[in-house]
């Protein structure tokens, strides 16, 4: 596109430092560091994608800067704390399960609340820290190692609600919130690997039951948060008492959205938000495309295949040109390398790597991701394959 890049963060080995112009060394969480760096290199917007805690910091800079923002400061503080953020949620009447917020310094009862609950940082993301918990002692048993994932020292406790999982990815132009994809969300149903993503997929299982009620509840939360321009990334539950908010951010989503939401939209939701943080308003052909866009009608199906493996030190991976050869394969990669030592899958952070598959229908798709798992591996020291991939629906056509 023709700008200079700095990347920004304290951790030399950042992948985004190999690639950009120029390089700041400054924690995406420090906005005071941040703001010394963007300053010094005369910077003209500042972004962030993919990650949610630094679109706080993104906006601080920005208005400190005089640097156009998509959202107010305001608006980022309270879609990247869970305490601000279920506090809306409730004022505004928008449904949320009951929850308690876990301050150390506070005699508190844990009692009112249906057990068992989910426990998470207030100001964490990528399934760090949260945990399924029976009882209010356990609450405070593990209380210890929850707080090690926030700065805010405090947690959310919520009941839990057994659900389906879905995610809505949009973009909100002049405060009306257009939705671009609704994904199925899978994840280990495990309590000990709670929310952790295995797959995305396009379209929903539930797009035409609850495509409508989605929408407008999201347009709901975008008036209630005075979203006015940019990418959101809502997640919803969905039970027996139908749909819950589970948590909302306005960033693009870190699952690959911003190669497959043009792909499958039009929408070059990327461009469209480098632009947007330079001040630069949606062109004409990106409004029409969002104004004529409707989510609800897929004519392809696809999947963002997450995978893990077991514990284990790797020994070899399939070689990625074997994987970008599969049918229907869109793009592929991986998180680590071969030498890696792998522990127990606790939080996202332990994917071994990604791959988007497309197909025209759902049963085509399933057909293909067993063709990709048929050549897909991660050995071990004893040459065992120990990949984990969400479970196959249909073995072939």
């Amino acid at each position: 596109m023709g700008y200079i890049v700095v990347s920004c963060d304290n951790l030399p080995s950042s992948i985004g430092h190999q690639i950009a112009n120029e390089v700041a060394m400054a924690s995406t969480f420090d906005p005071q560091a941040v703001f010394e760096a963007a300053q010094a290199h005369g910077v003209d917007g500042i972004m962030t994608l993919g990650t949610d805690q630094p679109v706080l910091t993104a906006a601080i800079v920005a208005t400190k800067l005089g640097l156009p923002s998509l959202i107010g400061v305001e608006t980022a503080q309270a879609v990247t704390d869970k305490r601000v953020m279920k506090q809306r949620f409730t004022a505004h009447d928008l449904p949320t399960v009951p929850y308690q917020i876990f301050d150390p310094n506070k005699d508190q009862l844990y009692t009112t609340l249906t057990y068992p609950v989910v426990v998470k940082p207030v100001d964490s993301q990528g399934q760090r820290g949260i945990f399924q918990l029976a009882t209010p002692g356990d609450i405070l048993a593990q209380a210890s190692q929850v707080l090690t994932f926030s700065r805010a020292q405090e947690f959310l406790i919520e009941t839990y609600y057994p659900n389906d999982e879905v995610t809505v990815s949009g973009w909100v132009n002049a405060g009306k919130a257009h939705l671009l994809t609704l994904t199925d969300r899978i994840s280990f149903r495990s309590t000990d690997q709670l929310g952790i993503c295995l797959s995305h997929e396009w379209p929903s299982r539930y797009t035409v039951e609850k495509g409508d009620e989605l929408a407008e509840l999201t347009q709901r939360i975008v008036t209630a948060f005075n979203i006015q321009n940019g990418p959101i990334y809502f997640q919803f539950l969905i039970g027996h008492d139908g749909i819950q908010i589970n948590e909302i951010a306005c960033r693009i989503g870190g699952a690959f959205e911003s190669q497959f939401i043009p792909r499958l939209t039009g929408f070059d939701i990327t461009r469209n938000h480098i632009q947007a943080a330079l001040g630069k308003k949606l062109a004409k052909n990106q409004r029409l495309t969002l104004d004529a866009y409707d989510f609800r009608q897929a004519n392809t199906a696809l999947s963002v295949q997450l995978f893990f493996a077991n514990p284990c030190t790797i020994c070899a991976l399939t070689p990625l040109a074997s994987v970008l050869a599969c049918p229907g394969v869109i793009d592929a990669g991986y998180h680590l390398e071969v030498g890696k030592t792998i522990h127990a899958v606790d939080n996202a952070t332990a994917r071994v790597g990604y791959c988007i598959v497309e197909a025209a229908n759902k049963q085509i798709l399933e057909s293909r991701l067993a063709k990709l798992y048929a050549v897909l591996y991660v050995l071990d020291e004893n040459g065992q394959n120990q990949l984990i991939h969400r479970p196959l629906e249909v073995a072939s056509l």
